[in-house]
């Protein structure tokens, strides 16, 4: 046994650094076990490039390795950081963040996919599309 069992719940390690739970709150731990980041949030989820998601006050943002706010907790939603930006929602609409929080892409969509290929499948007014990375919008149907 390398860590003792000792919380509610616990993510999988990634960049170094694991979610784990108890009394209902996250926090983080390494791989000797060792608190780095004390439980203080009601979600969290594993880094991913350098961030990671956490949630307080029923809101999220975005945590650095050390605990750091880097992305005050402010969105209805967020998932994970994945080829530079995190795709967020508030107040219904979806649009996509930099690491250092600034809104890249305008919440301005229904839906919205992670980018691939370094396009993104989006829904704006019941009409589908993709757009790039700086919002240009591509083959409407």
């Amino acid at each position: 046994v390398v860590i003792e069992p000792q919380y509610d719940g616990a993510e999988s390690f990634s960049e170094g650094l694991a979610a784990v739970r108890k009394d209902d709150k996250y926090g983080f731990i390494d791989k000797t076990g060792r608190v780095v980041i004390e439980p203080q949030y009601y979600g969290a989820e594993s880094f991913s490039e350098g961030l990671a998601k956490v949630i307080k006050d029923g809101k999220y943002g975005f945590i650095d390795k050390t605990g750091n706010v880097v992305i005050e907790p402010q969105y209805d939603y967020a998932l994970e950081f994945s080829d530079g930006m995190a795709k967020v929602r508030k107040d219904g609409k979806w649009g996509f963040i930099d690491k250092t929080g600034k809104v890249v892409i305008g919440l301005l969509y229904d839906y919205a996919n992670d980018f691939s290929d370094g396009l993104a499948l989006v829904e704006k007014d019941g009409i589908v599309f993709y757009i790039d990375k700086t919002g240009r919008e591509y083959i409407k149907w």
